[in-house]
């Protein structure tokens, strides 16, 4: 099942989450639901990958009120980075 969202709009289609989030930190996310990959894209220009990140951990993301709050607190150090 793949959900695309933007603005926190869905649409339905496969096992992919791509994501635009309101932040000043994170641009945008992509997650991998069937591997539990997350991608977090910077509004500088990273990129970040974590592996075994759970489906409601990135549902908390989008939804937070401070996105880059959630992934500093939630998700960065939390999960093994993918190299």
């Amino acid at each position: 099942m793949t959900f695309v969202t933007r603005n926190l709009r869905s649409k339905t289609a496969g096992c992919k989450v791509e994501t635009a989030v309101d932040s000043k930190l994170i641009e945008a996310i992509t997650y991998d639901e069937d591997s539990r990959h997350l991608r977090v894209y910077l509004t500088n220009g990273q990129r970040r990958e974590y592996e075994g990140v759970p489906k409601g951990v990135v549902v908390g993301l989008t939804m937070a009120e401070s996105p880059g709050n959630f992934y500093m607190k939630a998700i960065r150090g939390k999960y093994p980075p993918r190299p």
